[in-house]
């Protein structure tokens, strides 16, 4: 169902603009292989009628209490109690250079606690092998309503694999739940204006390595920063300076980056925290 959201997928401002990068609300198609998603289904056989309906592991169902709406939708409710392995894998998606990437999703489950199911959100960046899914975005169990009466999506911070070909899978591994729908997939991209070459290369991370905080110089212009660790993970989001100091006495010691926002784009920095 297409859903107005209140991030309108066009807005502009100054500094940036926000394009839509990929969507799908399973209202147009009627084949998810075919319309190139990656479907790996487990050994289980789906309880009742849901043998019929779920031929592979995933599929688009209009349900009855979605007034119409097709969602894409998967059991864990099986002739066996046994724990599902259903995965949804997106084509490929190719998101910009020098942008903020957001993720924007709709999830339900059709069952009470303690038969609700749950997700997982994976990533990959080079293929749809399950193998390659190493990163988690997201865990949650998702709420038994449906998806016209949710008013908020998940949100998912995608910019650190900007510049980079991501394929994102949700993955329903809940044991004797009953039904997970997802719908209205939406990828946004706000593109920010490119940092002069003087300032970048004029901008430093300093001191590094750093232990308790580090200070960027040239400051006037910063907004704030995020510190990425080495599997692309924000660990640190919007943390802004006080008394021009970037607090990061609570991270664990090793490699980060800084991407640091500026009033005119983005400068990304190697951080070592000892």
């Amino acid at each position: 169902m297409k859903k107005f959201l209140f991030s309108a997928l066009f807005t502009f401002s100054m500094l940036n603009a926000q394009t839509s990068i990929f969507g799908e609300d399973f209202e147009q198609i009627t084949d998810l292989q075919s319309a190139g998603w990656t479907l790996y289904n487990d050994a289980n056989t789906p309880y009742g009628t849901y043998e019929a309906l779920f031929p592979n592991a995933w599929n688009i169902v209009s349900w009855g209490n979605e007034s119409g709406n097709k969602v894409a939708s998967c059991p864990s409710w099986f002739t066996e109690i046994k724990p599902a392995d259903r995965w949804i894998v997106s084509p490929a998606i190719i998101l910009p250079t020098n942008s903020k990437v957001s993720l924007e999703f709709f999830a339900r489950s059709h069952q009470d606690s303690p038969y609700d199911d749950g997700f997982k959100l994976k990533i990959s960046t080079s293929n749809t092998a399950k193998s390659s899914f190493t990163n988690v975005l997201a865990v949650d169990h998702a709420p038994n309503s449906t998806i016209v009466a949710i008013t908020s999506p998940y949100t998912v911070n995608l910019s650190a694999y900007a510049g980079q070909t991501i394929y994102l899978a949700w993955v329903n591994d809940y044991t004797n739940g009953n039904l997970l729908s997802i719908d209205d997939i939406t990828v946004t991209a706000t593109s920010l204006m490119a940092v002069d070459d003087v300032r970048k290369n004029n901008m430093t991370v300093y001191p590094n390595p750093a232990s308790e905080y580090f200070i960027i110089n040239n400051a006037n212009d910063v907004i704030s920063a995020d510190i990425y660790d080495v599997s692309g993970k924000v660990v640190k989001s919007k943390l802004v300076a006080v008394d021009n100091r970037f607090d990061i006495s609570d991270l664990a010691n090793g490699v980060y980056t800084v991407a640091v926002e500026t009033k005119t784009g983005i400068v990304s920095k190697k951080l070592i925290k000892k």
